[in-house]
């Protein structure tokens, strides 16, 4: 299936699929559920903390009088959704499948992080993200530990309960939604395995008669092993045996959903995973890029992987440099997308609703001359967009890239 939202859009089975998933977080019985101090979207306002990961930008609102300066806000494009159109998804040989067995390519975004990005994700910016800019999936980053500040590890009642709230909203507007523990300072998987498994087990429970929902077990391990820190953390030695355990108790509650295990050295070194790949037919591995950072060599691997018989899935890439820092380099990525579309890999571009400080960020969150409601309400014109967001909005509705269209 191709990604022409002008054309795949016409194209719907005749069977139309009526998912109801209202209230998903209130399924399990209430034990099993978070305390009720948990909060939620509706009563949460979360504060973004000066950290290495983010910058804080103090914003003002103008005079009601004045007038706005920016262009139209954007209108759907997008009409119809793309859990109706496919439903359950699988993985065949490389790809992944939808419920008639054609192949499909998932497009979308990634949130910069559901502890970072406040009260940026709601029912607006899903639709925006699924209606305007053509986005299939969005990748719900949930870090684990900060590097200066909280992360699930910290308040895990608060944490799952905010990823509920937003499953719910993907779920709600049609679209898939990865689930991903994002692990990054805490370089090896194995550090958290017990927290991991509690989670997914929760998480699997309530959503596991929901298509929607893709499980991404470990983002990017990297580092030294915590048993032993003269070597790295590989695949034999410490991602394959956690993930084993993740998947197993995933697989507890919900036998269909698609799960994506990370690889090693930030998710490059697929091919490491290709030697001993773990016994799951939906199960799908991780490749990361950055297209100022990484080329042929990285990418020499991950086809060695493809070719072996891996399925991948691109759950994270970038525009600019590996640090999310730097000029977006449109030449590299365009040699990276059209690797990736050739061989049928999905993929969530890093990222929208963070850090103002990364120009690989989609949205002028820095800038004073937009509203905080303006920012946080969706339909946002083009010159709201960076050079990369704009550049990926471009990419993901398959419309040309004209660089002087971008503010």
């Amino acid at each position: 299936m191709t990604h022409n939202k002008h054309i795949r859009r016409l194209v719907a089975f005749s069977v139309v699929f009526a998912f109801v998933f209202s209230s998903c977080s209130k399924k399990l019985p209430e034990e099993t559920l978070p305390p009720a101090t948990s909060v939620t979207v509706a009563e949460t306002t979360l504060e973004t903390e000066a950290t290495e990961e983010t910058t804080t930008v103090e914003e003002t609102t103008p005079e009601p009088t004045k007038a706005p300066s920016h262009g139209p806000n954007s209108t759907a494009v997008v009409t119809d959704m793309p859990v109706p159109l496919n439903g359950q998804l699988s993985v065949k040989d490389t790809c992944i499948v939808n419920e008639a067995g054609e192949i499909v390519q998932l497009k979308g975004m990634s949130l910069y992080g559901i502890n970072y990005t406040g009260k940026f994700f709601s029912k607006d910016t899903c639709q925006t993200l699924a209606e305007d800019w053509g986005c299939d999936v969005i990748r719900l980053a949930m870090y684990t530990i900060g590097s200066t500040s909280k992360a699930y590890i910290d308040e895990p009642d608060k944490y799952f309960q905010l990823m509920c709230d937003y499953i719910d909203l993907c779920v709600d507007q049609g679209v898939y939604c990865i689930v991903d523990w994002h692990i990054l300072f805490d370089g090896d998987p194995m550090q958290y395995k017990e927290e991991s498994i509690d989670f997914f087990s929760r998480i699997s429970a309530i959503y596991a008669d929901c298509p929607n929902v893709i499980y991404e077990i470990c983002n990017e391990p990297n580092g030294k092993s915590l048993a032993d820190e003269s070597v790295d953390v590989g695949w034999d030695n410490c991602i394959r045996p956690y993930a084993v355990e993740v998947i197993e108790a995933i697989r507890a509650n919900d036998p269909d959903n698609i799960i994506i295990v990370g690889t090693p050295n930030w998710s490059q070194f697929a091919d490491d995973a290709a030697k001993d790949p773990i016994d799951d037919e939906n199960v799908m591995y991780t490749i990361h890029f950055y297209a100022g950072s990484h080329g042929e060599d990285v990418r020499s691997r991950m086809q060695s992987a493809l070719d072996s018989g891996l399925a991948l899935f691109c759950t994270e890439w970038g525009t600019t440099f590996d640090n999310g820092g730097g000029t977006v380099d449109t030449e590299s990525s365009d040699e990276w997308l059209e690797w990736l579309d050739s061989n049928h890999i999905s993929w969530c571009n890093w990222s929208i609703g963070g850090s103002a400080s990364e120009s690989s960020n989609a949205l002028r969150m820095g800038s004073d001359s937009f509203t905080p409601e303006e920012k946080y309400g969706g339909h946002w014109p083009d010159e709201f967009l960076t050079t990369s967001g704009y550049y990926v909005k471009c990419k993901l509705l398959d419309i040309p890239y004209e660089p002087e269209g971008d503010n």
